[in-house]
This record gives structure tokens, C-alpha cells and sequence, in this order.
């Protein structure tokens, strides 16, 4: 990072920080500047007489110390191949494992080497000159080692072997490559939680095979310590706190609980509980939902929450209510957002990571099937599922922006709408792709124009100031939720993004009309002249038929058309940016995107019509104008 940039990044960080954390974060410059003291003088290893192994009950125990909860009986065949092979579990991280130091070290991106000197003086924030840290960071967190593990513990002889030889070669490999406080791997606590955490369980199922079980346990007692001590030091607070801050805390917990004979390990127990308890209510709100606005994140938090909960339960040791409430409420809140294909919404910021792997599945959630309107208050959603033959889903964001000060995995999504039917995408979000190295990527996925929502006068609905940060957050508001007899529903809501900087307000009615129709009328109010988008972020190709669409891929016909201004289709466009998405992280390809655009005097509407069925002209004319009154009405009050 530049120095101005730097400079840039700090001033406006400062901007939302409280005067309790300017000098908080003064101390933990001093402690940083200790830290790099230490290790510029070599005072950091472990001490020679705490490396007794019999002194560690973890180490030393004949069976498993930890929960087994995993995914399914058997790993799929295709990521135990890749794990095997030395890549990761999920197929779109461009990593894969070879002897030498460098393989933790070159940034899968541009191929550069991050150097290997103290953590603090590593820039890594955007504008770094060595690529995206989320994708170096991603093996390091040595979740690879616990599908291993779970490929050795149920496998025959000879592939348990080799299961646990490459668990053993990938794990000192690391601890050789990454001495402790040097390089990129230590400059995030969580990331160093989530290894610690990862290792404890992937040694713990394949204990009674390890091929070098001394040097092996020998490491993930330096591991722990010199971890747990790390995170202890730079716990994300204040304005940092997040869904960093949860997986630091279990990180803690289970250093304590598993390690209690290290000098500090009540210590952390009883930090890392505290923090994840007086958390419990910030992080996950009262229906359910993320305070980060980012699905995603909440099933991350949720798992982490799970693992610790399922580390006290077995060992008889009481769960902090808090710890009981998110449990229980994220995971009837994810289970109305997974689809009956078992796909989870995605909603805001996404990097595709794990809270142990994809293997975990104490905190998986059976899919809500049953028909009719769900609304989530406090974290602002409505889905409404229809019944048939084709059942549909369709999700309204009527919610906050993010978790203030910083928003930092909020998207500029308010009032976007997401459709499936059929088990296929049909009004898609765009995903999320990258957090840095890729500036105009970055601003591109988390704007309003990556959304199935209103542009006005080319702005988003609030101010991007970095890549996590947002300023001049919108209100949105839900103002109309009716159902009616017969199952026709009706959705009305509105967002001020656009009045301070625009002097204009979004209105979004919906009705759905069964068994097929949908109406969506977009309202903007106002007055002067203004430039006007909706985009429209297609799962399915749309081919002109007439007046409107037909969208090919559907297992049943579905028809769009729009109405309001200049409609033209879009795919992979750079200058400028749209009708792409990122069905993972790091990864992007081109879709198709209706782009409809109108210049000219507010108010003004643009109106949506999606058929699943054959409706009569009439029918629908009388829909969208039962709609328009309710709208109206709704605007007087």
C-alpha cells in the first residue's frame, strides 16, 4: 500500500472510531512494536521444559478428546480425490501442496512471494504490491488436514496411511515455513484461530496412527501456545469487532479447555467465553439473522458458536445461554434461507470460508418447504415460497446495510430481490469474487448495480469509502405486508439511499398472484431530472419473444417483461462493469443482465411482470393496478 493510500485508509478509519478505541488501539501499537522487539531478538520459542508431552492430557490421551460431527458418512469421492492429491476440499481455490517453503508463501493470484519478516510490517490491505491475502491465507488454515483426518478414519489401511503421511508432511511443512510471528500468517488473529481450531481436530481423530505422533504433538503444542497467546494480544474490538472476533474467542476456548496445563490457559477459557457470550446478542439478532448482513458469515459464526457449544457439552462443563440462543436462532434463520436443493441465499459479503471445513455439520440445517410469507423483522427479509409444480422462492431485502460503524460485509443491496423456481436461479445475486487486489472488481460486486435493484443517477445507496467500509448508510423500511384469501400476497417497501445526495426515494411494491404472477413495480419519487437503472442479474438466457422474454433453462416456462425505459442485455461488459458474477470466491464469469434505463423527470416506475403461468391480460391489468393503490397509499403514511 502506498503511503498516501495508507494514509487515506487510516484517516478514514479514524473517522468512526469512539475516543475508547483511538486509545485502545494506541496500546495495541505499543504491543505490536513488543512483539516485533521479541522477535528481532529471537525471544520467541517455546520453552524447552514445557515440551514434556506426558505433561499434556490432550497429547497424550489413547482416544479422541473432541466431538466428531461431520457432513456426511463419506466424503464425496471427488473431494477426496483433491485432498489426496494435496489440494483443498473445495475446487475453485487455485492451491496445491508441494514440498518447500514457498507453497505457503506465493499469492495464487499473481504468483508473487509475500515476504517472510515480521507480520506487523507486512502490507496487506489493498494496494499491497503481492495479491489478495484471502487466497494465501486460505490454505494456511489447515482445514485440509481435518477431511484427511476424516478420509484416514474411515478408510482402509493403506489409504489411511496416506492420508495421515500428507496431514503430517502439510502440518510440519507449515510450522517449518512459518516461525512463529514471521510472515503473512500471523497478521490476523482470526486466521490464526481458525488453524489452531483445525489442527486440534484433525490430530485428535488420527491419533492412534500417527506416523510421528512426538514431533507431530511436539508442534501443536507451539501451535496452540504461541497462537492462543497472538490472538489474546489482537482481538478484534470496537469497530473491528465481527465475525473475526467469534472465531478468535472459540479459538481461545478451545486452547484453554484442551491445553489447561499451558501457563495461560484459564485465562484465555475464560476471555474467550466472556467474549463470545457478551457477544451472543451483537452478532446475531433477535430473529435470527447476521448483524452483518452477510448469510454467509452467519453460518460461519453459527458453526463457530456450535463448536464451542459441542466442546463443553461433551466434556459435562455448562453452555453459556447466550452461546444456547445463537445456536438455536441462527439455525432456524438459515434454514428458512437454504432452498429445498439444500442451497443457502447469498446475501452480501461471501469468501466461500468454513468454520472447521466442509465437512461440519452440527449447525446443518433442514430446509423450511412449507409455503407462504416468512418475514424476518430485525434483519429485514421477506420470502415468500409458492406452492405447484414448480414451487418458487422469492426474497426481499428490506434491511440495514451492515453492522455499523464500518458495514464492512454489507452490500448496496437495499430492495434487491432474489427468485428461484424449480431449484434454479432465475433473479440471481451477483456473489462477491474479491476482497482486495481488485479495487474495481470489488467496488463493482458490493455496489447497487450488482444488484436486482434501482441505480439512480449512477450512485450506490451509500458511500463506498474502502473495501470495508461505508459511509451515509441507507433506512429501509418494510411498509406493507398483506395476505390475502386465496394466497395472493402483497410487499411494499422503501430505502432513502438516494435523499441526501439525490433528493429521490425507491419505492419497491411486489404482489404475487397464484398460481404464476408476479408484479414488481420499482417507484421512484423526487423531482428534477434524473438518470434511472434496474438491472435485472439473470440465472436463466432470456430470449425476445415479443414484448418480453422467455428465460430458457427454466423447467417451466417463465416469462419476463418489463416496462419503464430503454431495455437493453448485457454479458461480461468491462467499460463499464456489468453482467457478471462470482459463483465463488476469487472466481468470476460473465451472465446475462437486463438493463433497463430511463433519463427524465420523478416520479417515475418501472414494472416487472414474471409469468409461470398463462394469465389473462385483464387479470394482470387489474394485479398491477390493485398494486399502484396500495402504493400510493402507502406513500401517504
Amino acid at each position: 500500500m502506498s503511503s498516501g493510500r495508507a494514509l487515506a485508509w487510516y484517516v478514514k478509519r479514524l473517522s468512526v472510531m469512539q475516543p475508547g478505541e483511538v486509545l485502545s488501539r494506541v496500546g495495541s501499537q505499543y504491543g505490536l512494536a513488543v512483539l516485533s522487539l521479541r522477535h528481532r531478538l529471537g525471544w520467541t520459542a517455546t520453552n524447552k521444559d514445557q515440551l514434556d508431552l506426558r505433561r499434556y492430557g490432550f497429547c497424550c490421551a489413547p482416544e479422541p478428546r473432541l466431538p466428531l460431527w461431520f457432513h456426511e458418512t463419506q466424503i464425496g469421492e471427488a473431494m477426496s480425490a483433491r485432498v489426496l492429491a494435496g489440494r483443498l476440499p473445495e475446487d475453485h481455490w487455485a492451491w496445491s501442496w508441494t514440498q518447500g517453503s514457498e507453497v505457503w508463501h506465493r499469492a495464487p493470484d499473481t504468483g508473487r512471494i509475500w515476504p517472510q519478516r515480521f507480520f506487523g510490517s507486512i502490507p496487506y490491505r489493498e494496494g499491497n504490491p503481492y495479491g489478495d491475502v484471502r487466497l494465501v491465507w486460505e490454505p494456511a488454515r489447515l482445514q485440509q488436514l481435518v477431511v484427511l483426518a476424516h478420509i484416514a478414519a474411515q478408510g482402509d489401511a493403506t489409504l489411511r496411511e496416506r492420508a495421515v503421511a500428507s496431514m503430517e508432511a502439510q502440518f510440519l511443512s507449515w510450522m517449518d515455513a512459518n516461525p512463529y510471528l514471521t510472515g503473512v500468517h500471523y497478521v490476523s488473529a482470526m486466521e490464526c484461530g481458525l488453524r489452531l481450531i483445525a489442527v486440534c481436530h484433525a490430530f485428535d481423530l488420527v491419533r492412534a496412527w500417527l506416523l510421528q505422533p512426538d514431533r507431530v504433538w511436539m508442534s501443536v503444542v507451539r501451535l496452540v501456545e504461541g497462537h492462543a497467546d497472538l490472538i489474546r494480544r489482537r482481538v478484534s474490538l470496537h469497530s473491528s469487532l465481527g465475525n473475526h472476533t467469534i472465531a478468535e474467542a472459540a479459538a481461545l476456548v478451545y486452547a484453554g479447555v484442551l491445553f489447561p496445563e499451558l501457563p495461560h490457559a484459564a485465562e484465555w477459557r475464560l476471555d474467550g467465553l466472556a467474549l463470545l457470550e457478551s457477544e451472543s446478542a451483537h452478532q446475531v439478532v433477535p430473529d435470527g439473522g447476521g448483524i452483518e448482513q452477510g448469510v454467509w458469515y452467519l453460518k460461519f459464526i453459527s458453526d463457530l458458536y456450535g463448536l464451542v457449544g459441542a466442546l463443553l457439552d461433551a466434556r459435562g462443563e455448562r453452555i453459556p445461554q447466550g452461546v444456547q440462543r445463537v445456536c438455536l436462532q441462527s439455525r432456524t434463520f438459515l434454514a428458512a434461507m437454504t432452498d429445498d436443493a439444500g442451497k443457502l441465499a447469498s446475501i452480501g459479503d461471501s469468501d466461500g470460508g468454513f468454520a472447521l471445513g466442509p465437512v461440519l455439520d452440527h449447525a446443518s440445517t433442514n430446509p423450511s418447504s412449507a409455503p407462504g410469507l416468512t418475514t424476518f423483522e430485525e434483519s429485514g427479509y421477506s420470502m415468500l415460497k409458492s406452492a405447484g409444480t414448480s414451487p418458487a422462492r422469492l426474497i426481499l431485502d428490506h434491511g440495514p446495510l451492515g453492522m455499523p460503524p464500518n458495514y464492512a460485509h454489507g452490500h448496496a443491496d437495499a430492495l434487491s430481490i432474489l427468485f428461484r423456481a424449480g431449484g434454479q436461479d432465475v433473479l440471481a445475486d451477483t456473489g462477491t469474487f474479491a476482497y482486495s487486489g481488485h479495487p474495481d472488481w470489488r467496488r463493482y460486486f458490493r455496489g447497487t448495480s450488482a444488484h436486482n435493484t434501482v441505480v439512480v443517477d449512477g450512485l450506490d445507496q451509500a458511500v463506498q469509502e474502502t473495501g470495508f467500509q461505508w459511509s451515509s448508510p441507507f433506512n429501509s423500511r418494510l411498509k406493507v405486508r398483506e395476505q390475502r384469501a386465496g394466497g395472493e400476497t402483497v410487499l411494499i417497501a422503501m430505502h432513502d439511499g438516494y435523499l441526501t445526495r439525490a433528493g429521490a426515494v425507491h419505492w419497491r411494491g411486489l404482489l404475487y398472484k397464484p398460481p404464476g404472477l408476479w408484479i414488481i413495480i420499482d417507484r421512484v419519487t423526487g423531482s428534477g431530472i434524473h438518470d434511472l437503472e434496474l438491472n435485472w442479474h439473470l440465472g436463466l438466457t432470456p430470449i425476445p419473444d415479443g414484448h418480453g422474454y422467455l428465460l430458457e433453462g427454466a423447467q417451466s416456462s417463465i416469462r419476463l417483461t418489463v416496462e419503464g425505459g430503454a431495455v437493453t442485455v448485457h454479458r461480461g461488459q468491462t467499460a463499464p462493469i456489468l453482467g457478471w458474477r462470482s459463483p465463488s470466491y476469487g472466481v468470476k464469469e460473465p451472465m446475462d443482465t437486463l438493463h433497463m434505463a430511463y433519463r427524465g423527470p420523478l416520479p417515475h416506475e418501472f414494472v416487472t411482470c414474471l409469468l409461470m403461468q398463462d394469465e389473462e391480460a385483464q387479470a394482470r391489468h387489474a394485479a398491477l393496478s390493485s398494486l399502484r393503490s396500495l402504493m400510493n397509499e402507502a406513500q401517504t403514511h
